[in-house]
């Protein structure tokens, strides 16, 4: 039998809206040459960290870092440190480079003393190769907001019209290199406080990021993500194609040495960073409309509480077929997860995030607990007959012979992971049964 959970679900507290506005602008001299210096300072100061640790002589704050520069320029050997515009966005990018320098420090200590957390051995942070730009930041002190509602940054030629004028106060933006352009990362805060729902014993379960059911008796909700796959297909489609025609042709063509001989290694091309971010922005405009749809529907059914599934490292060695593997990888989970729990918040609504082993071996209709007891291996050992329910890739067949959408059977089953004792309101049964499908135009 599942263990009953003694400690009380940890909810949400009341805290500050923290948002985030994007833009896309195009490029120009000063942008381009500012990432460009940005790639140069990045690399330089991972060169400096790496070989004071070959050398045991260790760089371990930013502190020492930035002094360390700070002294070169004004010894004139190394100029890097005001070739950004501004000093704080040097030390910003600086500031990036230590952080992940200890981030795999950290992941090292951990690794020597258990290495079963990881998937190999951490590797040291490597040189920027790909583009000659990096991204950039500049901080309040050289961003302001005029009194228009315009994001103005001088010595970059920068004048954006914000998409809110109750934007006054903003955090630290960034400048991120996409295809013929950069993408500007405006965050700000709005000071106004959420005040999170209690849990009124309402729930929504969330199976694979796109099937919602609710244990309210209201239909299921099944978002169709036909269209993001088609994107991926013909995103797929097209970089084979580009990387046939670079092979052909040897643009970006590099030859290096390695023990299996001289191989050729080739940088993106142009064509593909196009067609890159065109795909990206697709899956990001189905990921905000996606996301949206299940707060409202939330919202609309009285729930307080959001349970979603996700598995550690999911993804790693998934074994489905080329097909379905391509299909199950290129739909971007995480994504959709950060951003129900982003718009759940603006609403006061609770996310929690857990394990869905077993929920989809197990039936939601006969009120079993999602444990290894139910599931498909248990259910051989004892003799059951059938040992998997779940007929097809979407359905699934009750004990009694009842069919069910399987990933409406899962998300129920994850409210269970959480709330094993939750009870089914009359007529959930029915409302199972009858899912509501929506597929968002993108």
């Amino acid at each position: 039998m599942a263990k009953k959970r003694k400690k009380p679900i940890p909810r949400n507290s009341t805290q500050y809206e923290q948002l985030a506005s994007e833009y896309l602008i195009k490029a120009t001299p000063v942008l381009d040459e500012t990432a460009t210096q940005a790639h140069n300072l990045y690399n330089r100061a991972l060169y400096d960290i790496r070989q004071a640790f070959f050398k045991h002589q260790y760089i371990n704050s930013f502190t020492d870092l930035n002094a360390m520069f700070k002294k070169r320029y004004e010894l004139k050997e190394n100029m890097l440190y005001h070739k950004l515009g501004y000093v704080q966005s040097a030390q910003q990018t600086l500031k990036e480079v230590m952080t992940v320098w200890q981030a795999w420090l950290r992941a090292l200590k951990t690794y020597r003393k258990n290495p079963t957390k990881f998937t190999g051995r951490p590797r040291m942070p490597k040189y920027l190769h790909r583009d000659q730009r990096h991204t950039f930041y500049v901080t309040s002190q050289n961003a302001r907001v005029n009194k228009a509602g315009f994001l103005v940054i001088p010595k970059l030629s920068i004048k954006i019209r914000l998409a809110s004028t109750d934007i006054k106060k903003i955090g630290r933006v960034a400048f991120k290199p996409v295809a013929n352009g950069y993408k500007v990362i405006v965050p700000y805060k709005t000071n106004k406080e959420i005040k999170y729902l209690s849990d009124n014993g309402k729930y929504l379960g969330i199976d694979n990021a796109f099937a919602c059911v609710t244990n309210t008796g209201d239909r299921p909700l099944l978002i169709k993500g036909h269209a993001i796959k088609s994107v991926n297909q013909y995103y797929n489609k097209k970089r084979a194609e580009l990387k046939q025609l670079q092979a052909k042709y040897h643009q970006l063509e590099k030859m290096i040495n390695t023990k299996q001989g001289v191989k050729p290694i080739y940088q993106e091309t142009k064509a593909m960073k196009r067609i890159t971010a065109w795909r990206n922005d697709k899956i990001r405009q189905f990921a905000h409309k996606a996301s949206k749809c299940i707060v409202d529907y939330a919202l609309s059914c009285g729930t307080n509480t959001i349970v979603i599934g996700r598995n550690k490292s999911w993804k790693c060695s998934s074994d489905m077929g080329k097909r379905n593997n391509q299909n199950f990888i290129g739909i971007p989970h995480k994504t959709m997860i950060d951003m129900i729990k982003y718009k759940a918040n603006l609403a006061g609504i609770t996310v929690i995030q857990t394990n869905e082993s077993y929920t989809s071996q197990t039936s939601a209709l006969d009120h079993e607990q999602p444990c290894w007891n139910n599931a498909n291996k248990s259910r051989k050992k004892q003799g059951k007959s059938p040992i998997n329910r779940r007929i097809k890739r979407g359905l699934f067949k009750a004990n009694d012979g009842t069919l069910i959408n399987a990933d409406v059977n899962g998300a129920l089953q994850i409210i269970k992971k959480v709330f094993p004792n939750f009870s089914l309101d009359d007529g959930i049964v029915g409302a199972v049964l009858r899912p509501i499908k929506w597929s968002p135009a993108i």
